[in-house]
């Protein structure tokens, strides 16, 4: 009988743990990775004034980018040619909180749609950037554009070469 109620216990018990160590692992998985969307009115150059904060991130498949829209007036959209094949584009205005799960590794670029000509653009690398990366163009980007990704992929280079060594 005393062995009954310890068998019932260690039971009980055995099934917490499991239960929070799912639980556990279930809460880690899946992280949400913010990025601003700012008019900086103290900025110094164009570049800087209308912007993604942080521009650049590298995530885990399954990870969440939350765009937080600070002004009212910026929009998220995928940028032609820094996309990976066969992910639904992104089209978003007129929201002050949009959140994207991102879980097909590869680059994807985005881009304000109304400031993207003062260099709105942000780069997020899932995983790996190996599945789209050599398909990426520049063809449909203005000059700034063009200039703020180069300096992107130059950091995905170093981060990348860290992560090897």
């Amino acid at each position: 009988m005393i062995f009954d109620r310890i068998r019932k216990y260690a039971v009980r018990l055995a099934t917490i743990v499991i239960l929070s160590v799912s639980g556990f692992a279930t809460a880690q998985a899946g992280k949400i990775y913010e990025i601003n969307q700012i008019i900086d009115i103290h900025a110094q150059t164009p570049e800087d004034f209308y912007r993604f904060v942080p521009n650049y991130y590298w995530i885990e498949p399954g990870d969440t980018v939350r765009f937080n829209n600070t002004t009212g007036n910026h929009t998220v959209k995928s940028v032609a040619g820094i996309w990976p094949e066969g992910v639904q584009l992104v089209d978003i205005a007129g929201q002050d909180v949009s959140d994207i799960e991102l879980t097909k590794p590869g680059v994807y670029g985005f881009r304000c749609r109304v400031h993207a000509r003062h260099g709105m653009f942000a780069l997020i690398i899932v995983g790996s950037p190996d599945p789209n990366l050599k398909q990426v163009s520049f063809d449909k980007l203005n000059d700034r554009g063009e200039k703020v990704f180069r300096k992107l992929f130059e950091k995905m280079e170093i981060d990348r070469k860290a992560h090897q060594q």
